[in-house]
C-alpha cells in the first residue's frame, strides 16, 4: 500500500477524553489500509480464521544521507544501514492490525486478536515505492 505509514499509539487527555495525538492521519491511514485490503480480500475470505500478518513498513530517506553536489544521488559511508529512528514499529504494527480487524468495518479480521504470528520489519527505500507491504495468510 502507498503512503506514509502512521503509527498508532501516541495520546493525550482533552477535557474527558482521550485522543491521539495524530488523530487525523491516523485515520486516514487506517481507512486507506481497510479500503485496500478490501479490495483485495479473497471471495471466500474466512474473517474468523487465525492469521499470520507480515509487514514491511517503507519509508523515505533523509537528505542528509545522502552526499551534496555531483554526489547528492550517494548515499554517504556513514548513512545508518537500518531505520532505527521513529516511528517504533510496535505503533506501525498496531495502525495495521487494527485496520483490518477494526471492530465496525471487520474487513479481514473478526477481531484482531486472531493474530497468531506476525513478523514485521521497518526500512528505508530502495526504489521509488514508500509506504508498506501487508500480507496476511490464513492458518489451518
Amino acid at each position: 500500500m502507498l503512503g506514509t505509514p502512521v503509527p498508532q499509539g501516541s495520546v493525550r487527555a482533552y477535557q474527558s477524553r482521550v485522543i491521539a495525538n495524530n488523530a487525523e492521519a491516523l485515520a486516514s491511514w487506517r481507512n486507506d489500509v481497510a479500503v485496500t485490503a478490501q479490495r483485495h480480500k479473497p471471495a471466500d475470505w474466512d474473517t474468523k480464521a487465525p492469521v499470520e500478518l507480515k509487514c514491511v513498513f517503507v519509508f523515505p530517506r533523509p537528505l542528509h544521507h545522502f552526499g551534496s553536489g555531483k554526489n547528492s544521488t550517494k548515499l554517504k559511508p556513514m548513512a545508518p544501514k537500518h531505520h532505527v529512528t521513529t516511528p517504533d514499529l510496535d505503533k506501525l504494527l498496531r495502525s495495521v492490525s487494527d485496520s483490518i480487524g477494526d471492530a465496525v468495518a471487520r474487513v479481514l479480521l473478526h477481531n484482531d486478536s486472531q493474530i497468531c504470528s506476525i513478523y514485521a520489519t521497518k526500512r528505508y527505500a530502495t526504489d521509488d515505492f514508500l509506504g508498506v507491504h501487508i500480507t496476511v495468510t490464513a492458518l489451518s
